[in-house]
């Protein structure tokens, strides 16, 4: 079972990005809403990575990302003339070549590349521990506020932190009244943080991103996640269904503003996009392969990848017991 706190928050997330596009840029404040997938995406891989190899980790996020991602960016490399380098980097997601960033067709694809290099150093973190992406990303922070590379920029980037925040939160116990006041405070913040960081993804100015958006939008992710027992009357069924369908919102949304904008626009990206989620994205999700989800059976705590469960400098705070962790993992599996 997801927790709906999750799923208002991605709905939320993927509806604020919607809007910044439907008015051209008008509501740029709206771009913190990546910031807030950033969070959430770190909160649930934290939460529900264990029981699987690398490997196996690796394949489960490349089922979830790639085909509704295809099919998503087929029509604009139809649409729209392509280098070989776009067409590569849009088949691909990978940014860097040579001395070139090199932006996807589909322009919310930029935020998918760091989602993969997320998930590529989760999954170091399997493998071996915890420190060695850590290190790495701060190796790579270093030379990439220091040099011109654009990899080091990359693998770098100061939008890291945003992810590694929802780790932490998602070893943080609950507080439901610790969590309303955490709400408050994260809405406070976005309301009168600057809006000027919408497109601000490496050195300095994703510093500034990360403290002004990504710090208000961890404190939301706590806040909602603690409030999770309140979040269940049917008053928050569409706010979760946006959220179960916000992939599919936030990839297709700018194809439907080919043709309209505005309040029609937000309507409509929201109504195809949960239209896509039941027709196309849903059936994809539930045909992944069974051996990328790598459970086992029990509540023990047997088959949790050590490095997930154990390691207090992945996790951000020291890490529940086994049965609490097993319990809360489950309940995130199948996002």
């Amino acid at each position: 079972m997801k927790l709906r706190s999750i799923q208002v928050l991605r709905g939320v997330a993927a509806m604020a990005v919607v809007a910044h596009h439907a008015f051209a840029g008008g509501t740029k404040l709206g771009a913190a809403g990546v910031d807030l997938f950033f969070v959430i995406s770190g909160f649930i891989m934290a939460t529900c990575a264990g029981g699987r190899s690398p490997g196996q980790f690796l394949a489960d996020r490349a089922w979830r990302i790639y085909p509704l991602w295809l099919i998503a960016v087929l029509p604009w490399l139809l649409m729209e003339p392509v280098s070989l380098l776009g067409l590569v980097r849009s088949l691909t997601l990978w940014p860097v070549y040579g001395r070139q960033y090199v932006e996807p067709a589909l322009g919310v694809g930029w935020t998918l590349s760091f989602e993969l290099l997320f998930y590529a150093g989760f999954a170091v973190a399997i493998a071996s521990r915890a420190s060695i992406p850590l290190l790495i990303f701060g190796l790579c922070l270093i030379l990439g506020l220091t040099t011109n590379n654009l990899l080091f920029w990359f693998i770098g980037s100061p939008l890291a932190f945003e992810f590694l925040l929802g780790v932490a939160i998602a070893q943080m116990p609950s507080r439901a009244s610790f969590g309303a006041v955490a709400a408050a405070l994260g809405l406070i913040l976005l309301a009168v943080a600057p809006d000027t960081y919408y497109d601000q993804s490496f050195g300095g100015g994703a510093i500034l991103r990360v403290i002004c958006w990504g710090v208000p939008a961890s404190l939301l992710v706590y806040g909602l996640r603690s409030l999770e027992p309140r979040l269940s009357g049917r008053a928050f069924d569409l706010p979760v269904l946006i959220g179960n369908a916000s992939y599919s919102i936030y990839l297709f949304h700018q194809l439907i503003f080919k043709q309209f904008h505005g309040i029609g626009g937000l309507v409509l990206s929201a109504a195809a996009g949960i239209a896509i989620y039941f027709l196309v994205e849903r059936p994809i999700i539930r045909a992944r392969p069974k051996w990328t989800r790598g459970w086992k059976s029990g509540r023990s705590g047997q088959g949790l990848a050590p490095h997930v469960a154990d390691t207090p400098l992945l996790a951000g705070i020291a890490p529940r017991p086994a049965d609490a962790v097993v319990e809360h993992r489950e309940r995130l599996a199948r996002n």
